[in-house]
């Protein structure tokens, strides 16, 4: 068979890519043998091996750098023939998406990832001084890693990475598919592109992964640090460069992580910005353990207590982001989490990378066993250091309860596997294998971390209190009465105005209030509210903030969506609830909350569907409405992949009110009046006061007129006819009058209809059965009254922005002891530097 020749296939770049993805793994290589020889030789200033280190660091870097650039050209240029480029960008997507195409799959995160690590590793090339060389072996080690999971070699059926410059012909799936017979196929490629996931499509998208992989590739650098002291047996010293990374990458993760709670709040559809899902808690885990390292290492600094401790925490820390990257990435989290990667065949890889790390740490961890210094006496109890590493071991087993249920599909599947090779614990891994996630994640998750919440709360209140060795109790006592009796106040006038009743909420409503008032208390007396001071103590209000906000918005969140449409939304989708979603037709004005809402219709702006929900309130004397604001629900479409609905949100000071459509036919978008053209119509069997509906009325039949002018209808004499008198309700309490006739006339039946046209409604009065009291009535409905309509849930979360007040507050915060970190740490060089001066 003779070989296609391809026309507009552009090769070049797939050239140019895969030589940038071989020579970044090759530099990573020899930069990490290299600087391992400089550091095991004890080079002295820059010596060859650290030189030959450095400059293969530098072509590694730009070796990224080049794999970046050539796959930003082809995503730019809509080079489709690429499986990368096809499956995450689309000719309709905006511009503005182009970057998030760059990390929506795979391959593209791994990548940022990897770009992250080599800035900080050229900034530690700078700055790490005699450092340099242990650190940096562990950095390009780390690299090594990372640059193979884009290399794409497939060995004896062993996948070693996923390649992002493969053409779309070559990849599995579409060998040998009719279109690559097509010379110029690349040319038709355009119309059958993916583009993002219609929930990727946001501004979130662009500047969320960035700060998240940030926060991730920032835990190497303490990580590193650790391993160099364990490696060149300096047990104490790497701290002081190593803290002041540990904060910049606390304050980093932890905005990462809040940037995605946002973006779920924002523009995700399941009405809240924190759901457990087992993405978010992998990124929350190392985060949790990167605090407990940053607060163990301000023990050792102050007290040079806890030294194992300053080796587990940033160990651990850097082992649970290569876990949680095993956990999204080897699709194993695919029947759990709606956000975990598909399985590209590198699980084992993945595996391979996290057990190289974890063993290394270990065994250097065992052959320093011994070495590591030892704490010569107990801490005091009411000293710092004791309730700093009390605060970090709670971290830690808040940080294990979430392990340790978000691992449940790990642990059942290697149950599963494990059951036939074990016979003598086929009972225990069988059990172990049947395991599921919990149904109601958010409940359960809830139910465990709350008392940890409080716990951290309690020494985050006076934590910065207690000096370091010991403490005078009396004096302690004295300082925290007033803050005590400020949050005993607060508290109780918060629970009140929420008729807050459970006994735990109150008591983290309290804990997060002691927090704030402490903290406060603190930096305003004992640091004399200088600002450029008021690091520890913002963080620590910000975060007590954010558990206040978190609870309130979520414990006292209001569905105020309750339908009362008398037109059960079940019967449009059995999963919907009348308690929580209402019909809207369009027109209608319905009571919700202390609102009176109405859909007054749609738009289509580009591939968005804008749904116009108007919020009134109604004057009580006069009956008349008045326009409060408006929402703008959005549906997205998307042929591919499906629609999604993004939610609307109306800001007020101490509440949000968050709409989301829940159905609607996208596809009505015109709203045209068919000429008075009408529905098929549908048959009731009535009594006397029973009632029926039309999809905007209520109609109750209210008697039977058996006194009909005949000449009127021109009837004839000796006929019998009968009239359905019926009472219309509309949504807006509008009433309305009709009346069809039954007749017989000698032996024939017929109907007279009637018609209320303001109504859009047409009735007949088809049957009379006198033995049961019943009559037959059929209603009809113009089409444009019967055909557009939404389904909507709306909620109210009260007093949410204390929530994200205490995001902005523990950043300020952050960022203010990494500040102080940074001056202590060069005062500290300085001082040792001139205490080496003065030897000589």
């Amino acid at each position: 068979m003779n070989e296609v020749t391809y026309i507009g296939e552009q090769i070049g770049w797939q050239y140019a890519g895969n030589s940038f993805v071989f020579l970044s793994f090759v530099a990573a290589l020899l930069a990490s043998f290299s600087f391992y020889r400089s550091a095991n030789d004890n080079e002295l200033a820059d010596g060859p091996w650290k030189k030959l280190g450095r400059i293969a660091f530098t072509i590694h870097s730009f070796a990224v750098i080049g794999i970046m650039t050539t796959m930003f050209c082809m995503i730019f240029k809509h080079l489709y023939q690429y499986h990368y480029v096809w499956e995450y960008s689309n000719d309709a997507m905006p511009r503005r998406y182009t970057l998030a195409c760059f990390w929506g799959g795979q391959e593209g995160s791994f990548l940022l990832w990897t770009f992250w690590n080599v800035v900080i590793g050229n900034v530690l090339m700078r700055t790490a001084k005699n450092w340099e060389p242990p650190v940096m072996t562990t950095i390009s080690l780390v690299q090594v890693f990372l640059a193979s999971m884009l290399l794409g070699f497939h060995i004896s059926g062993l996948t070693i990475g996923s390649n992002p410059f493969v053409l779309l012909r070559e990849t599995p799936g579409f060998l040998n598919a009719p279109l690559f017979s097509t010379p110029d196929y690349a040319s038709k490629l355009a119309k059958t592109a993916q583009g993002l996931n219609p929930l990727l499509q946001n501004y979130w998208m662009t500047i969320h992964p960035p700060t998240l992989f940030l926060g991730f590739a920032s835990t190497v650098v303490p990580f590193a640090y650790a391993i160099a002291g364990l490696w060149k047996k300096k047990y104490g010293e790497w701290q002081l460069d190593a803290l002041p990374w540990t904060f910049f990458g606390i304050m980093i993760l932890g905005t990462g992580i809040l940037m995605g709670g946002a973006w779920a709040y924002e523009s995700l559809s399941f009405g809240g910005f924190w759901a457990w899902d087992p993405v978010e808690n992998a990124s929350l885990i190392p985060w949790l353990t990167f605090v407990g390292a940053g607060h163990v290492m301000i023990v050792y600094k102050a007290r040079k207590n806890s030294a194992l401790s300053t080796f587990i925490f940033p160990i651990i820390t850097f082992v649970l982001v290569l876990y949680s990257t095993f956990l999204t990435r080897s699709g194993i989290l695919g029947n759990t989490s709606v956000h975990a990667f598909t399985d590209l065949g590198m699980s084992g890889q993945l595996l391979i990378y996290l057990l190289f790390f974890i063993v290394l740490a270990v065994t250097l961890i065992v052959i320093n066993w011994k070495k590591i210094p030892r704490d010569k006496a107990e801490e005091e109890l009411w000293s710092r250091e004791f309730w700093m590493f009390l605060g970090s071991l709670v971290l830690l087993m808040a940080c294990v309860q979430i392990v340790v249920t978000t691992s449940i599909p790990v642990t059942s599947k290697l149950a599963g596997y494990l059951h036939d090779k074990l016979p003598f614990l086929k009972d225990a891994f069988e059990k172990l294998s049947k395991q599921a996630p919990p149904i109601d994640r958010i409940g359960f998750y809830n139910k465990w971390q709350i008392p940890f919440a409080i716990l951290v709360l309690l020494i985050l209140s006076f934590g910065l209190y207690f000096k370091f060795k010991n403490t005078d109790m009396k004096q302690l006592c004295k300082q925290m009465l007033l803050p005590f009796i400020v949050s005993v106040v607060l508290c109780l006038v918060s629970v009140l105005m929420l008729g807050e009743t459970n006994g735990f909420y109150i008591t983290l409503l309290f804990m997060g209030w002691f927090a704030v008032c402490a903290n406060f208390y603190y930096w305003a007396k004992n640091k004399k509210a200088v600002f450029l001071k008021a690091g520890a103590s913002f963080a620590h209000m910000g975060f007590g903030l954010i558990m206040m906000g978190a609870l309130i918005s979520t414990s006292k969140k209001q569905v105020i969506s309750v339908n009362t449409s008398h037109k059960s939304v079940r019967s449009i989708d059995e999963s919907f609830s009348d308690a929580t979603n209402i019909r809207m037709d369009q027109g209608d004005t319905l009571r919700m909350g202390d609102y009176y809402v109405t859909y007054t219709g749609k738009q289509k702006v580009g591939k968005d569907i804008l749904y116009a929900i108007e919020y009134l309130a109604k004057d009580a004397d006069t009956k008349k409405y008045s326009l409060q604001f408006t929402l703008h629900p959005i549906i997205q479409l998307n042929p591919q992949m499906g629609n999604v609905a993004e939610p609307s949100t109306k800001h007020f000071y101490n509440k949000d009110i968050y709409t989301h459509i829940t159905y609607a036919d996208p596809n009505s978008l015109k709203d045209e009046n068919p000429g008075g053209q009408y529905t098929l119509a549908r048959n009731n069997t009535l009594s006397i006061g029973d009632k029926m509906y039309s999809s905007r009325d209520t109609i109750t039949l209210t008697g039977l007129d058996s006194h009909i002018d005949l000449k009127k209808y021109n009837l004839k004499e000796g006929d019998i006819a009968v009239g359905a008198i019926l009472s219309i309700t509309d949504s807006n309490h509008n009433t309305y009058k009709a009346e069809p006739i039954y007749v017989i006339s000698g032996n024939q039946v017929e109907t007279i209809d009637d018609t209320v046209i303001k109504a859009g409604l047409k009735f007949s009065f088809t049957k009379i059965d006198p033995q049961n009291h019943k009559v037959d009535i059929s209603i009809a409905e113009t089409k444009q009254v019967a055909r557009d309509y939404i389904v909507m849930e709306a909620m109210i979360f009260p007093y949410i922005n204390v929530l994200w007040l205490g995001c902005l507050i523990m950043i300020l915060g952050t960022t203010l002891a990494i500040r102080q970190r940074i001056i202590k740490s060069r005062e500290a060089l300085k001082n040792e530097n001139a205490g080496n001066e003065t030897q000589a």
